[in-house]
């Protein structure tokens, strides 16, 4: 009689252990301290809670740990150091990609929120993107190039697993080929920086103007129609400058005599994974959810920085924005919906697969103790696959919205300057100043920015 009743009782005990399993997601309760650090550039205290976090971000969830870190070091400006924890988290998506789908049972009857975190598509692409970045800020253009060819890499194979009809929007990135071509011009090879201006060109006006509204800013198209003189591409510079009439250009030998600085501009907040969901009923009153996740853009007010530099020995200045190049919101948001049917169909599945594993419950409980077992067992089963079914919100949650550059050609010499950054009204939100700064012919300078509001 003992064994009996414990037979009767064991499945809705084990539903609820596995209501327990999947609600132990990632504490967030960390990043809004984190964001207010970021908004007041105290990059030290951020990258400590992060560290003293740790343990909250569980086994499964080690990549976003090293996300996070990797990011806040490289916005500190501790560039070998956001190498080696975005290093880590690379090789940790990389393997756990690779990985077979049948190894992951645990998601498919529990919760996506079972398995180890793996990144978004996009996510991936940006962990080599952000390391490109701080060989940029270590003077090493090798180092960033390699990174860079890896953002390329990462997409195409990412692509190929899925069918013609079903890959990302997003297969290419517009500011990686951008980068590129400018270090391949720092280092001489202005064939290679052709090749990279022209694709980077390719990429805004096919993919990121009719799929985020961006286009390819005129310092590009200045860039490229140089490296096409250089080259002697006497039919691309037509077809170039039939294309934007509007652009005019410095000779690449003149550019020879000048210097060139860069400011990286990240601006907001990326998206917020939240949960959607719908909850069916069926016929005999049990409750199906369907739980799937979507981005949410997040609000910043901050339009854009205005950059002005002053030479201190000539005392002649010049003045230039940043421009948008890097819409990563409208990425996350577009690469995630490219994907939702798929995650959609996963959560059918995953619902009508409890929902019939409870029905026979139900019927063998109510064949063992009676009705009233019956009932508890359904009762106990609708609770627990309610529970259960939570859509995986797990992201890189310290992306910016977006990445802006601004870009001036200038002559060698002793600078400073500041950057206002400003809302859509042209009102100063707040300004950093530029310190003195030097540059020779040749010589290509970044600089990089962080904002939040």
């Amino acid at each position: 009689m003992k064994s009996s009743r414990a037979r009767r009782i064991f499945l809705p005990v084990s539903l609820l252990g596995l209501f327990l399993l999947s609600s132990c997601a990632p504490s967030v309760k960390q990043y809004p301290k984190i964001n207010q650090l970021l908004l007041t550039q105290d990059y030290a205290s951020a990258c400590k809670l992060v560290k003293e976090s740790k343990k909250t971000y569980a086994k499964r969830n080690a990549a976003l740990y090293y996300l996070d870190e990797g990011i806040l070091l490289h916005y500190a400006a501790r560039y070998k150091e956001s190498n080696l924890n975005l290093s880590e988290a690379e090789s940790i998506m990389d393997e756990l990609y690779t990985k077979s789908l049948s190894k992951e049972v645990a998601s498919f009857l529990i919760s996506d929120n079972t398995i180890p975190y793996r990144g978004e598509d996009f996510e991936r692409a940006m962990v080599n993107l952000f390391m490109a970045l701080n060989y940029v800020g270590l003077g090493d253009w090798e180092g960033a190039l390699v990174e860079a060819r890896k953002v390329d890499n990462t997409l195409s194979v990412i692509n190929s697993k899925y069918d013609v009809a079903k890959r990302n929007v997003y297969k290419e990135d517009g500011f990686i080929r951008y980068l590129m071509g400018t270090l391949y011009e720092a280092e001489g090879e202005i064939n290679d920086a052709f090749i990279s201006y022209r694709k980077a060109e390719e990429v805004y006006r096919s993919d990121y103007v009719p799929n985020y509204g961006v286009r390819p800013p005129a310092f590009l198209i200045e860039d490229l129609l140089a490296a096409a003189d250089a080259m002697d591409f006497e039919q691309e510079m037509r077809e170039i400058q039939n294309a934007y009439p509007h652009v005019t250009f410095a000779d690449m030998a003149g550019k020879t005599g000048m210097a060139e600085v860069l400011f990286v501009h990240y601006n907001g907040l990326g998206p917020e994974k939240v949960e959607n969901s719908l909850v069916v009923p069926m016929p005999d009153g049990f409750l199906v959810k369907i739980a799937y996740p979507i981005f949410v853009k997040r609000s910043y007010q901050i339009s854009h920085g205005q950059i002005t530099l002053s030479n201190m020995g000539s005392g002649k200045s010049c003045h230039f924005p940043t421009v948008l190049m890097e819409d990563v919101t409208s990425i996350a948001i577009t690469n995630l919906e490219n994907r939702i049917n798929r995650i959609k169909a996963k959560a059918i599945a995953r619902a009508t697969t409890k929902y019939l594993l409870s029905k026979q419950a139900e019927k063998s409980a109510e064949e063992r103790g009676g009705v009233m077992a019956g009932l508890l067992v359904k009762m106990t089963a609708n609770i627990a696959s309610a529970a259960t079914e939570q859509a995986d919100v797990r992201h890189w949650r310290l992306l910016p919205a977006e990445i802006r550059v601004g870009r001036a050609v200038i002559a060698p010499g002793t600078y400073r300057g500041k950057i206002d950054f400003v809302d859509a009204r042209g009102a100063v939100m707040g300004s950093r100043e530029i310190p003195p700064f030097s540059v020779k012919k040749k010589e290509k300078r970044f600089f990089m920015f962080r904002t939040l509001y």
